[in-house]
């Protein structure tokens, strides 16, 4: 047996190349790559970093329209005509369906006809109110012409009465006066007669002188008899006061029926306001009736539903002959010419993002992304519309991050037409301070659109 310290030295083996080692082990091998990896990666990472930081991201975004619901107004009934479809693009004005309108078109006849009798009844009052104002101050003239009329007759009544009195009176006087004096002559002729006769028997005297005596005793006799018939007859003239008594209480009757005629006559000036009432109240009927007209007119109209702005229909919900109550929709429409995105942005993510800014919109819907800018960013956050707000007042609270609205303009391009409401988008909006001045008149561009003026 050969002992070692007795066998040839081995030749020593050849150590391979630094490469080939780190090659050959995995783990060095690993570790070297992930560390290239790594240094390769660190320029990506920074960008990538810088554009987290410079850039608002969410993929909380909608793009949304203005969804109007179209609903019979005040009116309900069957639809007896439907002229769009879904997907018919409409105009401002344009016919879409119409409501039975029969009902209505009897209500409106019937207001009509009640407008026709009411204008009747104003037009017979107002005619009864120009009579009266023409015919009663007339009347009033009348009546007070015709007691002035009597006022005088009575006077004049009176001053006939007074002469009369006093004419008759001084007749009876002097009648009287008459008989006394010749009842008087009629003594002193019958003293001469007798004292006469006497002498003549004794033949004292001639009988001229008893004739003379007979004479004067006889014409003395027949003066009394003239006087006391004159006195009959100026007695008899006392009927004249009578007369005229009675002629001045019938005047004074006169003038006290033409005063109650005057007073009579006055009474029209009610009658005037009376009718002036009634005219009043005729022209409120007539004014009643004109607006009871005006809402059938109204009703009949809400029977034809049309566009209220240039759009397209989204959605229709009743067919034709089908009943329509009031306010139920019937189609939903929207303008295509507004439209853009929503976003519910974190509030960590807020600060940097102002109206202006330029944004990135990447629609699921397209390959390619949509550019597009902010108008406005929300003024309350999401969660206090929320049907169901939360309730922390108890002390149970769970921080959670809110999101605030962010309304996105969106550029048009030729992919507008098949952009439609409630497609899913992410944004990434850039920071920066934006532009007021723009955000404002995209926002009043938009209000327009909404209010379709042009």
């Amino acid at each position: 047996m050969t002992s070692p310290s007795s066998q040839p030295n081995p030749t020593p083996t050849p150590r391979p190349p630094l490469w080939r080692r780190v090659w050959s082990d995995r783990r060095v091998f690993a570790t070297v790559l992930t560390s290239a990896v790594l240094l390769a990666g660190v320029p990506f990472a920074i960008v990538w970093i810088a554009y987290r930081f410079t850039h608002s991201i969410t993929d909380d975004a909608f793009v949304e329209s203005h969804l109007v619901n179209i609903a019979a107004q005040q009116v309900s009934g069957h639809i007896v005509e439907a002229l769009v479809e879904e997907h018919d693009r409409i105009k401002k004005g344009q016919l879409l369906c119409v409501i039975d309108p029969k009902p209505y078109k009897d209500a409106l006849d019937v207001a009509q006809a009640k407008l026709s009798v009411a204008e009747a009844n104003l037009a017979f009052e107002e005619s009864v109110l120009d009579r009266l104002r023409k015919e009663v101050p007339r009347r009033v003239a009348i009546a007070e012409k015709e007691f002035a009329v009597a006022k005088a007759d009575n006077a004049k009544a009176k001053h006939h009465l007074e002469l009369t009195k006093q004419d008759v009176e001084k007749i009876i006087e002097e009648a009287k006066n008459a008989v006394a004096a010749a009842r008087a002559v009629v003594v002193q002729a019958d003293e001469d007669y007798k004292r006469y006769a006497k002498l003549y028997q004794e033949k004292s005297v001639p009988e001229r002188k008893f004739e003379e005596a007979t004479k004067v005793w006889k014409t003395s006799k027949a003066d009394l008899g003239s006087a006391e018939a004159r006195l009959q007859r100026a007695q008899a003239n006392e009927i004249q006061v009578k007369v005229a008594e009675q002629a001045l209480e019938a005047t004074s009757h006169n003038a006290m029926k033409a005063s109650e005629s005057v007073a009579l006559a006055e009474v029209g000036f009610l009658q005037i306001k009376e009718a002036e009432r009634q005219r009043d109240v005729k022209k409120a009927l007539v004014e009643e009736a004109q607006r009871h007209l005006d809402v059938a007119r109204t009703n009949l109209g809400y029977t034809r539903i049309v566009a209220p702005f240039d759009g397209v229909v989204a959605k229709r919900y009743r067919r034709l002959g089908d009943f329509a109550p009031i306010g139920v929709p019937i189609l939903t429409v929207y303008n295509t010419e507004l439209k853009y995105v929503t976003a519910n942005l974190e509030e960590t993510r807020l600060e940097g993002v102002s109206p202006g800014n330029t944004v990135r919109i990447d629609v699921d819907a397209f390959d390619k992304p949509f550019r597009g800018r902010v108008i406005f960013v929300g003024r309350a956050t999401g969660a206090k519309f929320s049907l169901v707000p939360r309730d922390v007042s108890v002390g149970e609270f769970t921080k959670v991050v809110q999101r605030v609205p962010i309304r996105i303009w969106i550029e048009p391009d030729d992919r507008w037409p098949q952009l439609v409401p409630g497609l899913s988008a992410s944004v990434t909006i850039d920071h920066g301070p934006g532009d007021a001045e723009w955000a404002r008149q995209a926002l009043e561009a938009e209000l327009k659109l909404e209010s379709g003026v042009p």
